[in-house]
């Protein structure tokens, strides 16, 4: 359980800094005028900032899924 939480701790923090190091990249871009490569990494960024979350959002889709299958008991 300890290793458990202290890899996922160290893989969210992967997450949040390469979340920043995209969006401070997007910003370079978009000041030399590549609007296209600026919006991707921004994609980049919040997918991998939303990737922080997946321990949450799994557990939501758990609780949504198990309610929809009393529902139609």
């Amino acid at each position: 359980m300890f290793n458990k939480s202290i890899s996922q701790m160290i893989i969210n923090f992967a997450f949040i800094y390469s979340s920043i190091v995209c969006h401070f990249k997007a910003i370079e871009y978009l000041n030399v005028g590549e609007t296209f490569m600026a919006f991707f990494l921004w994609f980049c960024g919040a997918t991998s900032f939303i990737a922080i979350f997946r321990f949450k959002i799994a557990n939501i889709v758990k609780k949504l899924k198990k309610n929809e299958l009393e529902q139609k008991k």
